[in-house]
C-alpha cells in the first residue's frame, strides 16, 4: 500500500463519498414536499421519509459484522447499486407504496455504505495520517450539505421534481462506477481481516454476537460523539422556532457559516491527532462546543448566533474526526467495519432522540434552559473523557509491567 495520503484508491473513495452525499442531499429537502404533491397525507409522507433513518439504522449493526468477514468492495458496489435504484426509483413511484420501497431500499443501502465506505478507507490511508484522512471524508459530507440542496433546486426548476431524483441516483451510479478504480475486486483491504484467506475463513465461522456486531471497546469514544449528534439534533429541530421566538432574521447565515468552519477544521483536527494525540484535540473542542450552547441560549440577535456556529463548527469539526479514528485504532483494522458501525450507531440514536427530548422539554423549560442543558451534557464529556483515558493509561502501564516480569 502506498504511504501517501492521496493515493489513488483513497481519491476513489473520497470522490464515491462526495458523489452519494450529493445524491443523498439533494433529495433529503424536498421528499417530503413530493409526496403530499403525489396526494399522500401528511402524516404518511412522514412516515415514508422516516423509514430511511429507521432502515439505516437496523441495518448500521450487521454492516460492520459483514465489512469485516467479506469483501468491502463488493458490498459497497451492492450498497451503491441499492442506493440508485432506490433514488431513480423515486421519479419512477407514483405512491405510498412504491415510495415506501424504494425509500426502504435508499436506507439500507446508506447505512451499508456509510459504513463500508470507512471501513474501507483505513485500508488506503496510513496509519501515521489515520484521523487527517477521516477528516477529509468528512469534509466531502460538508461540501455536499453546503452545495446540493440549491443545486437541486435550481436543476429542479429546469426538470421538475422527477428529473432531480434522477439526477441525484447518477451521482450515485458515477460513485458505483468509480469503485472500479481501485486495485480490482480483490483490492488491498477488500476482506476482512487485512485480506489474509487464512483468517477470512476464519473470520466467516464468526457467530453472530454481541461481540461481533458492536466494538465494546469503543463504546466511550461513541458515546462522546452520541453527546455531539444529540445537540446536532437539537439544532436541527429548533433553532429556527427559537429564532423566530425571538424576531431574529437571517438565520440561513448560521448554516453556511458553520459548513465553512467545518470545511476548515476537519482536516486540521485530524493532522492535530496524528501529531499530538487525541486528547490535545478533545478537550477543547468539548470547552469550544459547550460554550457556543450556552452563548446560542442567550443569543438576541444574528450576530451572537453566528458566532456561537463558529465556536461551536470548530469544537466539533475538531471532535467528530478525532473521535471517528480512534474508535478504528481502538480495535485495530480487522475491525474497522464494527468500529465504524458502532460510531455512527451512536450518532443515529443520539441524534434521533435528540428531537423527542428537546420537544419535552422546551413545553416546560423553554429554549434557553434547552440550550443551556445541551452545553452542560457537553461539558460532563470532559469527565468521560478523562475517565477513558485514564482507563486506558492504566491498562497500558499493566501490560508494560507484565512484558517486563516476562523479559526478567
Amino acid at each position: 500500500m502506498e504511504e501517501k495520503l492521496w493515493n489513488r484508491q483513497f481519491v476513489s473513495l473520497f470522490f464515491v463519498n462526495t458523489l452519494n452525499s450529493f445524491g443523498f442531499y439533494m433529495i433529503v429537502s424536498v421528499l417530503s414536499k413530493y409526496l403530499v404533491n403525489l396526494g399522500i397525507a401528511l402524516t404518511t409522507a412522514g412516515v415514508i421519509v422516516g423509514m430511511f433513518s429507521i432502515t439505516s439504522l437496523f441495518v448500521r449493526p450487521f454492516c460492520g459484522i459483514l465489512s469485516d468477514q467479506f469483501n468491502k468492495v463488493r458490498i459497497l458496489l451492492f450498497a451503491l447499486a441499492l442506493e440508485s435504484v432506490g433514488m431513480i426509483g423515486y421519479a419512477a413511484a407514483g405512491g405510498a407504496y412504491t415510495m415506501t420501497v424504494f425509500r426502504i431500499l435508499n436506507g439500507v443501502g446508506f447505512g451499508i455504505v456509510s459504513t463500508v465506505l470507512i471501513a474501507l478507507a483505513t485500508y488506503y490511508i496510513p496509519r501515521k495520517n489515520l484521523g487527517e484522512g477521516i477528516g477529509y471524508l468528512g469534509i466531502s459530507q460538508v461540501i455536499s450539505s453546503a452545495i446540493a440542496p440549491g443545486m437541486g433546486i435550481e436543476i429542479a426548476k429546469i426538470t421538475g421534481y422527477r428529473g432531480r431524483f434522477f439526477i441525484a441516483g447518477t451521482f450515485t451510479v458515477i460513485g458505483f462506477l468509480l469503485v472500479f478504480f481501485l486495485r480490482g475486486i480483490y483490492a488491498e483491504g477488500a476482506e476482512g481481516a487485512e485480506g489474509k484467506e487464512k483468517e477470512k475463513g476464519n473470520q466467516r465461522q464468526k457467530k453472530l454476537s454481541v461481540k461481533n456486531m458492536i466494538a465494546v471497546e469503543a463504546l466511550g469514544y461513541t458515546g462522546v460523539s452520541a453527546a455531539y449528534s444529540f445537540i446536532n439534533g437539537i439544532i436541527t429541530s429548533y433553532l429556527l422556532l427559537f429564532a423566530e421566538e425571538r424576531g431574529i432574521l437571517n438565520i440561513g447565515i448560521y448554516y453556511t457559516v458553520c459548513a465553512v468552519c467545518l470545511f476548515i477544521f476537519k482536516p486540521f483536527s485530524g493532522k492535530l491527532v496524528d501529531k499530538k494525540g487525541i486528547a490535545a484535540a478533545l478537550y477543547p473542542a468539548i470547552v469550544l462546543t459547550g460554550v457556543s450552547m450556552f452563548l446560542l441560549g442567550k443569543s438576541v440577535n444574528i450576530e451572537m448566533i453566528v458566532i456561537s456556529g463558529i465556536l461551536r463548527s470548530i469544537g466539533q469539526g475538531t471532535a467528530m474526526p478525532a473521535l471517528q479514528s480512534e474508535c478504528i485504532k481502538e480495535v485495530g483494522k480487522e475491525r474497522s467495519g464494527v468500529a465504524t458501525s458502532t460510531y455512527y450507531l451512536g450518532g443515529d440514536v443520539a441524534q434521533g432522540i435528540g428531537p423527542m427530548i428537546g420537544g419535552a422539554a422546551v413545553g416546560i423549560l423553554g429554549y434557553q434552559m434547552l440550550f443551556d442543558l445541551c452545553g452542560v451534557l457537553l461539558m460532563s464529556m470532559l469527565f468521560v473523557f478523562w475517565i477513558i483515558e485514564k482507563r486506558k493509561k492504566g491498562k497500558r502501564t499493566e501490560y508494560e509491567k507484565r512484558v517486563g516480569k516476562s523479559i526478567a
